[in-house]
């Protein structure tokens, strides 16, 4: 009797999961990857718009994508990162205003292709795994790249 009870839930498994997708079990991860979201305004235009997207790399630094890369180069202005995450089963959002961003300082144009958001104020989103050895400085290298961000003058 308890195998055609199971039949019967694998059934009913089954057809839902033919409706929405599939049905997880065990505990959810503690958060998923963090989406963000870079606003601002183009070169010449007076409309707030999304630039493009961004990779957090610290809790105030962000590192802008090929998109968010573009509007910068051609002009765009940065005010605004919007971060969107789920924890648990709870949607989570944020958003921090910009407080500086530029390229990295080279004297050739290849610095133009990487940019640096830095934030008013740090995010509380959570931080993508870290690939740093263990006992490294997490600033030390960014401040090689962009030495205007402001941890880089902090003593």
């Amino acid at each position: 009797m308890a195998k055609l009870s199971q039949k019967k839930f694998q059934l009913v498994i089954r057809d839902l999961e033919a409706q929405v997708g599939p049905v997880l079990t065990g505990r959810p991860p503690a958060s998923s990857p963090v989406f963000v979201a870079v606003f601002g305004k183009a070169h010449g235009s007076n409309q707030t718009t999304v630039l493009g997207t961004a990779q957090l790399i610290k809790t105030d630094v962000l590192l802008g994508g090929p998109d968010t890369v573009e509007a910068l180069k051609a002009g765009g202005r940065a005010t605004m990162v919007g971060f969107a995450w789920v924890q648990g089963i709870t949607n989570k959002t944020q958003a921090r205003t910009v407080k500086a961003f530029g390229h990295r300082e080279t004297p050739d144009a290849s610095g133009q292709d990487m940019w640096a958001i830095e934030l008013s104020t740090p995010t509380t989103a959570p931080m993508p795994a870290s690939s740093l050895p263990p006992g490294a400085l997490p600033a030390s290298g960014w401040c090689f790249l962009f030495p205007w961000l402001s941890m880089c003058h902090r003593n």
